[in-house]
């Protein structure tokens, strides 16, 4: 069985677990610390990156594309970066503004400052960072609406990696309640229909030690 070493507020982690379950790919779960890691891989991957891969024979695969591109040249049903051409392009477009932009802009600091920092340095979180970072997420929730209001899924007719990029990131920021959904109805109606999918069952399970969800974090329909 191929193991998939995974934290639960890694987007990417979030992205990983999103797009095997879509694959039906078979995969164990080991959770990683990833300023405590516990798993030591070869010299050449002393450095890794969560998530991270091993394939049922010792492959090594770290980072999400690594193991999306693997996945993708082995597992050709149910193709995840689109069907055609356009739609190709548009799915590693907005995954480039989600994984990049978003997560350096938003995640990144909200998670760092809600969970990482109460762990690594033992300090309260700093709200004037998390309110330039939510302040910051304005502008791409703007353009889901803007793209939930011209397509079916953010890069076209299917749903496709771009819609599991920015709904793994948008989940690390909603498990805190700081998302006015109000605000946005057209991407809450995209998100639903994504929470409803199977294949985020599991996401909504995640929990972080002594800090609970918001209570609507779970609920399909809230």
């Amino acid at each position: 069985m191929r193991t998939l070493y995974y934290y639960p507020m890694s987007a990417f982690s979030r992205m990983i677990r999103i797009y095997l379950n879509e694959k039906a790919i078979e995969y164990e779960l080991v959770q990683e610390i990833p300023w405590d890691r516990k798993k030591t891989f070869s010299e050449n991957h002393m450095f890794s990156d969560i998530p991270t891969l091993v394939e049922k024979d010792g492959l090594l695969l770290q980072g999400w594309y690594p193991i999306v591109e693997h996945m993708e040249q082995i597992y050709k049903t149910k193709p995840m970066f689109g069907i055609i051409p356009k739609e190709k392009s548009e799915t590693r477009r907005i995954i480039s503004l989600f994984n990049e932009m978003f997560f350096a802009d938003v995640t990144k600091n909200v998670v760092f400052e809600k969970v990482i920092k109460r762990y690594v340095e033992n300090s309260s979180p700093d709200s004037s960072c998390i309110r330039k970072a939510i302040g910051c997420m304005k502008t791409y929730m703007d353009y889901i609406s803007w793209l939930s209001d011209r397509r079916n899924w953010l890069a076209g007719d299917n749903f496709t990696l771009a819609d599991i990029s920015a709904a793994a990131n948008i989940s690390c920021i909603d498990y805190f309640g700081s998302i006015e959904w109000e605000k946005y109805p057209l991407v809450k109606d995209w998100y639903v229909r994504i929470k409803s999918r199977p294949s985020f069952r599991d996401i909504l399970a995640d929990r972080v030690p002594s800090l609970a969800p918001v209570p609507h974090y779970q609920e399909l329909d809230f």
